[in-house]
């Protein structure tokens, strides 16, 4: 949160300097690690192996129902996102939920971002399946600082999503740390997941 913050505090003299061009790789794998462990630690608690189980919907499927002997605990995953503009939208990285095939991409995309910077590789040769990435001129794709804000959102609604699945939603939920949100980031849709008290 604090990357991001950091890129809203001061804009013109961040833009100076060359370090802020790696914020947004920052951020991206300061949310990427957790995420991926999340899952992993479950799994490992469990059981299975405590490494190796990428956060996509069908590995997540499969690892769990196998050490959890939870069939399909990502069938109710939705999550909010932030994607790239498109025309008639004011050039704006606006606010949406996406589930099922797009999800599903939108995590292999991510996956496929965090696997070329942690291997030295170039970032913006990544697939952008889900649509969610930057698609830049030259046909190569990019991520934003909006778009890993998206990510962070999307982490904690599918980490949420999951912890209600397994516990039948009697799992308290944390207040999740949130940048400072104005405009069009500071309204994102509801929750896409009901809780009961």
């Amino acid at each position: 949160m604090d990357l991001i913050a950091i890129h809203r505090a001061d804009k013109d003299e961040a833009k100076r300097n060359p370090q802020y061009r790696s914020l947004r790789f920052g951020a991206f794998l300061q949310a990427y690690g957790p995420f991926e462990m999340f899952f992993n630690d479950l799994i490992g608690a469990h059981g299975g192996p405590s490494q190796g189980t990428p956060a996509t919907v069908n590995r997540v499927r499969e690892r769990i129902g196998q050490y959890l002997e939870v069939p399909d605990v990502t069938r109710r995953w939705r999550a909010r996102v932030r994607s790239q503009p498109e025309p008639g939208r004011g050039g704006r990285w606006l606010w949406t939920t996406i589930q099922a095939r797009q999800l599903d991409d939108y995590l292999r995309d991510a996956k496929a971002v965090r696997n070329r910077l942690a291997h030295g590789d170039d970032p913006q040769t990544a697939p952008n399946a889900s649509g969610t990435l930057y698609s830049r001129i030259d046909g190569k794709t990019s991520i934003t600082l909006m778009w890993v804000e998206g990510f962070v959102q999307a982490t904690q609604d599918l980490a949420t999503i999951t912890a209600l699945e397994l516990t039948g939603d009697t799992t308290l939920i944390p207040d999740w740390p949130v940048p400072p949100r104005t405009a069009v980031s500071a309204n994102p849709p509801p929750p896409p997941y009901g809780l009961t008290s």
